[in-house]
């Protein structure tokens, strides 16, 4: 089994910058490529985060996502696409969802979070 590390699903133009960052990517063409790519991962004992591009990971069967998003081991989480400025609400709710499937607590934050 791998070591426990962050791993990147996104399109082929993505992937030079999160390859200079650092971060092991899976450059893909469309969803079906993504599904792909995030099985086998997991078929290939990755443990920690996948991070699947939100596009791609919106298109894949809901059943199967589903089942991803309640896995503990890896954790598989939407990569915002970036094609926009987010609301502050829409960060902080995201940020709270995460949070609550990390530690299974529903923590709030206030205004300035």
């Amino acid at each position: 089994m791998s070591e426990a590390h962050l791993m990147v699903v996104a399109p082929l133009e993505m992937a030079p910058g999160f390859r200079l960052a650092g971060v092991a990517v899976q450059a893909v063409t469309d969803a079906n490529e993504a599904a792909g790519a995030v099985a086998d991962i997991i078929a290939s004992g990755e443990r920690g985060v996948i991070a699947v591009y939100e596009p791609y990971l919106a298109q894949i069967d809901a059943a199967q996502r589903v089942h991803w998003e309640a896995s503990l081991s890896p954790v598989i989480i939407g990569l915002p696409a970036g094609l926009g400025a987010e609301p502050a609400a829409g960060r902080r709710s995201r940020l709270a969802g995460l949070i609550q499937r990390a530690v299974g607590y529903h923590i709030t934050f206030g205004e300035k979070a």
